[in-house]
């Protein structure tokens, strides 16, 4: 008999029973249940948040990276959450996430993990080697540029300087250079299209 895979699910909501497809409001995903092989990943999703600021290096390992100054305590200090553990179906699609896999049906959960402190959750995976966390005071200037850029690209295609939501007071208060950078461009837009 093969063993069956078990893949992860993390939330802020605990008790569920069977996983929901859902819409992610940022990230313009379909309607879907998001699962992971991988448990540092999934811990990360433990916290509802505007911005997963992970990736994988050439070689595979996963990587935590702060944008802003102790980003990681910040966002996940304190917080509690579910990791649910769910078996693979042959309707489960990889995407272009490594370890991921999505379906559009619902999952029935098979076992649920209760995470008291997701900070916690992720130091412990650092000491275990699973999981690489790369803090903002050890980011290089050319690094630091490069989120700067982005959070600026950011906050132009969704449009936030006009906007008064959570997600712009966040990256308004988080990115203060990244916002006044936004600004500059859509003054100097306004100014070409004057002419």
């Amino acid at each position: 008999m093969h063993k069956v895979l078990l893949l992860y699910h993390g939330s802020p909501v605990p008790g569920l029973k069977e996983l929901q497809p859902s819409v992610t409001r940022y990230f313009g995903k379909p309607k879907q249940v998001c699962l992971t092989a991988n448990l540092p990943m999934a811990l990360m999703y433990g916290v509802k948040h505007f911005e997963y600021t992970y990736g994988y290096t050439k070689d595979g390992q996963i990587y935590y990276e702060e944008y802003f100054p102790d980003a990681l305590r910040e966002i996940y200090g304190g917080k509690a959450a579910s990791l649910y553990r769910c078996a693979f179906r042959e309707d489960m699609e990889p995407t272009q996430i490594p370890n991921e896999v999505v379906t559009p049906r619902p999952v029935p959960v098979r076992e649920e993990i209760a995470v008291p402190d997701v900070y916690q959750a992720l130091l412990e995976q650092e000491r275990l080697g699973t999981l690489r966390i790369m803090r903002y005071r050890d980011m290089t200037e050319k690094r630091l540029a490069w989120v700067r850029e982005a959070e600026a690209q950011t906050i132009a295609e969704h449009n936030l300087l006009q906007e008064d939501n959570h997600f712009a007071r966040y990256l308004r208060e988080k990115y203060p250079d990244s916002w006044a950078l936004a600004q500059e461009r859509e003054k100097k837009k306004e100014r070409y299209a004057q002419r």
